[in-house]
């Protein structure tokens, strides 16, 4: 696959060798060719006939030293050539494991499955396009005895500048190197704090940060009306108003069908800066309204909600990663081969999207400072 040795050449140039960047090109055709289950043995028989290939993928996997934050850079450089990208966004993906030792597996409870897992919790950054939303850089969390047992953190080569132990600290940290790096001409940024124990964190930090941005939030979440409120409210309550403050209705087609939205000014704190508040009801479907929090205060509400299905569109990605693109199927414990495979599968996916597409004349220099 010529095409592919072509995107593996850009993407893994930093890589200082060239069985490196050999072996990189078996593991992203394996992942690519591979039907089913993508095991190093499947990968290796689909790529090659060598007896040696399955243990040179798993070296490479999980010994070699390579850093993957360069071949996320040009990763997210390549796909900004190649879509335009209206906005960022992250979403968590719970990957079962057998045992516990590969790194970050725990037991936490799945809102998905509504039961307990053994699993990795990690936590994806993706650039939303047009038909698209496609990773470029990954937190793993960390939680518990992956902190504190000194002895554990090391069988696992984790380093000492570890990751968050939970999703909000793993989304904050994207967020914090994103903005670091980026400047000021990022996309904006959407989450679904719905999703998110404390996605009141998030909020804030997002909202000191004065970068763009749109988050689903919980009924809970306290605003202050606009005229002067001395008093927070919670937007449950602002959603049961027949008439909101300050608000006008209209009716905005989204993918589900069409919404009924009524929008009124709020702010965060009581002297702090105007954002919008969105309120919508879909039509036809029994569903409890949702709400939406933004500083974006001169972009249309159609804009908005468009900008807020990112999140569903990231989840929907990352189930269709895990059925097809080998999200699942990382065969390691430590934490430089998690990182790997969740870069080389993001690769994969990005090309297998986004490899026949021509290069535009720009792209967003910005997006290259990531990881």
């Amino acid at each position: 696959m010529r095409a592919v040795t072509r995107f593996v050449d850009r993407i893994f140039a930093d890589l200082p060798r060239a069985d490196q960047r050999n072996r990189a090109n078996e593991y992203m055709t394996g992942l690519l060719a591979t039907p089913g289950k993508k095991s190093l043995r499947r990968m290796a028989a689909a790529v090659s006939s060598s007896p040696q290939t399955p243990q040179g993928l798993q070296q490479f996997l999980n010994d070699s030293p390579w850093d993957w934050r360069p071949v996320r850079r040009a990763l997210a450089r390549w796909v900004a050539e190649r879509t335009p990208v209206s906005g960022w966004t992250v979403a968590a993906v719970e990957l079962p494991k057998r045992g516990s030792h590969s790194v970050g597996v725990h037991q936490r409870f799945s809102e998905e499955t509504h039961r307990t897992l053994n699993c990795q919790l990690g936590v994806g950054l993706f650039l939303d396009g047009e038909g698209s939303s496609l990773p470029v850089d990954w937190r793993l969390a960390l939680p518990g005895r992956w902190r504190t047992d000194q002895e554990l953190r090391e069988s696992a080569r984790i380093p000492d500048e570890c990751e968050p132990q939970s999703a909000e600290g793993c989304v904050l940290d994207l967020l914090r190197v994103a903005l670091e790096k980026g400047g000021r001409h990022l996309p904006p940024f959407v989450v679904d704090l719905t999703r998110l124990p404390q996605g009141g964190l998030v909020l804030d930090h997002l909202s000191a940060s004065g970068h763009a941005f749109v988050a689903r939030v919980p009924h809970g979440t306290p605003v202050f009306p606009a005229g002067g409120s001395a008093r927070p409210v919670p937007v449950s309550r602002l959603v049961r108003r027949a008439t909101l403050p300050a608000a006008s209705g209209l009716a905005v087609p989204r993918e589900r069908g069409p919404h009924q939205v009524r929008h009124c000014a709020v702010r965060l704190t009581r002297d702090g800066s105007p954002h919008r508040l969105l309120l919508g009801q879909p039509t036809g479907f029994h569903e409890a309204p949702h709400a939406v929090l933004t500083n974006l205060v001169h972009t249309t509400p159609v804009e908005i909600l468009r900008l807020a299905g990112a999140a569903d569109r990231a989840r929907t990605a990352l189930r269709s990663m895990q059925r097809d693109s080998g999200l699942r199927d990382f065969e390691g414990r430590s934490y430089p081969g998690w990182h790997h495979h969740m870069t080389l599968v993001s690769a994969a996916r990005a090309f297998q999207l986004l490899g026949d597409a021509v290069p535009a004349a720009q792209c967003i220099p910005e997006l290259v400072h990531m990881a």
